[in-house]
């Protein structure tokens, strides 16, 4: 009688993952920001910035969203060609 089954989408389990992915990624840039061994971001001899706590968590936020947005585009196109052969 009492045995109602709660389901949730998988669209809102998924974009809870995901910013849960995003926040994880800015912490972690801000607590690498805080640390006083790191002089400045460089590739070869071009100086990209130097880091503070701020645009570590920045740099951090934008690697995790761009991965994910990546990862995500994949999975989609995947399924699509999936759907269209069956």
């Amino acid at each position: 009688m009492g045995d109602a089954v709660h389901t949730r989408s998988g669209k809102r389990v998924f974009g809870a993952v995901v910013l849960i992915r995003i926040i994880v990624g800015a912490v972690l840039g801000l607590i690498i920001g805080t640390s006083s061994k790191i002089q400045h971001l460089s590739v070869g001899d071009i100086v990209l910035f130097r880091p503070t706590p701020t645009s570590m968590a920045l740099y951090g936020a934008t690697a995790a969203t761009v991965g994910l947005t990546v990862l995500l585009g994949i999975v989609i196109g995947l399924s699509r060609s999936d759907q269209s052969a069956a």
